[in-house]
């Protein structure tokens, strides 16, 4: 499938836009305050319409009113449109809805004029997922010590545990240890400052389970240390979620599209890493063996708006069992000497735990030779 054009997924808070509004005969509620617009979806195939919501969260008693009935809509431009909205062209559409006084915030709409096909579901009515951890190396080309845990984890990938986890390796926030590496990126920085924060500072090479479960530091028992973390993560039974998921890609934006199936009904974030593979550098420290030279699952970038506090992505809300969640992400190839035909995409969704913080629920991986993944059941 080739793409005519594909834009990514926002969902984003913009400035307060006026538009007239026009007589409405209906009696409207008695309430003041806020109100808040909300679609059914953010991200359409060209040809597809979206519902909009508005509720007004009463000032007096803090209940929301739905005054979907009342309210008026407009575009950037502030054209007058109707609800359903089908747009006409894709791109970006900012949408505004007024009730009375008040004004909504901008709701952005994207448009896709044609995105990957998500593999049909083998079984929709299997909820057993396979469970998948991410273990995220932190290293750099400058550490001598790094090639050492790359044999450990060569090791891990020859066992069981392989059916258990997604790799990626992280070349960034080390400093002299990551000055001048090929797979750095700001990604790998931001990504490397975040696990700083959860964990505390750590050196290289580090493993990291997940975004807060684990971290492994570079020692003889290393290797047990990460299979006793994943041990301790991984649920026999299946994960609280599954995903799907399909790319396509150029030298410019590398595409993916993907479902959310839940098992459990909760809250849930997703977020599309990008990695490249098969990076070489001649120049790694403390190498002896091709593989030392070979850098795989480099993180390039990460969806959405990401920062050393946020590398978990965005709320889609709750998801109820048994049902699902499309999304769309478009992940740039911001340099030329990234290598496109060797990227792949990670798509992690997480859950928020006990103590507030979000936690990787499961995560999938799909490179851009194999374009599609559909759920991994349990056998």
């Amino acid at each position: 499938m080739k793409f005519t054009k594909f834009l990514a997924l926002i969902c984003a808070v913009g400035a307060v836009v006026a538009c007239e509004p026009t007589p409405n005969p209906q009696p409207q509620p008695s309430t003041e305050g806020k109100i808040t617009l909300t679609a059914d979806k953010t991200t359409v195939a060209l040809g597809e319409s979206v519902t909009f919501k508005v509720e007004q969260t009463d000032k007096n008693t803090g209940e929301k009113v739905d005054v979907t009935a009342y309210a008026e809509f407009c575009d950037g431009d502030l054209n007058t449109i109707s609800n359903p909205f089908t747009p006409t062209a894709s791109g970006y559409y900012s949408i505004t809805a007024t009730y009375g006084a008040e004004a909504s915030t901008a709701l952005t709409i994207t448009v896709l004029a044609q995105m990957p096909e998500v593999p049909a579901d083998p079984d929709p009515s299997c909820l057993a997922f396979n469970h998948r951890a991410v273990l995220i190396d932190h290293t750099g080309a400058n550490c001598p010590y790094c090639p050492q845990m790359v044999d450990r984890l060569i090791e891990l990938a020859k066992t069981d545990y392989h059916n258990h986890y997604n790799e990626v390796t992280c070349h960034g926030n080390g400093g002299s240890l990551t000055q001048g590496d090929p797979a750095n990126s700001n990604a790998a920085e931001q990504l490397g400052k975040y696990q700083a924060s959860v964990f505390g500072s750590f050196g290289m090479p580090t493993v990291c389970v997940n975004f807060a479960t684990a971290k492994c530091t570079n020692s003889a028992a290393v290797l047990n240390q990460i299979k006793a973390a994943i041990d301790g993560y991984i649920k026999k039974d299946g994960a609280d979620v599954g995903i799907a998921m399909a790319l396509e890609g150029d030298a410019t934006n590398i595409y993916c599209a993907a479902q959310v199936k839940a098992k459990v009904a909760q809250e849930y974030k997703v977020v599309a890493w990008l990695l490249e593979s098969n990076i070489y550098n001649k120049n790694q420290a403390g190498a002896s063996k091709t593989d030392h030279y070979l850098y795989n699952y480099a993180i390039r970038n990460i969806s959405g708006t990401y920062n050393a506090s946020n590398v978990s992505g965005e709320s889609v809300g709750v998801i109820e069992a048994g049902q699902t969640y499309d999304c769309a992400f478009e992940l740039p190839v911001i340099s030329t000497k990234w290598y496109w035909e060797n990227m792949g995409v990670l798509v992690i969704v997480s859950t928020k735990t006990a103590n507030g913080r979000w936690e990787v629920a499961n995560s999938a991986y799909c490179s851009l030779a194999e374009k599609s993944k559909t759920y991994e059941y349990i056998d």
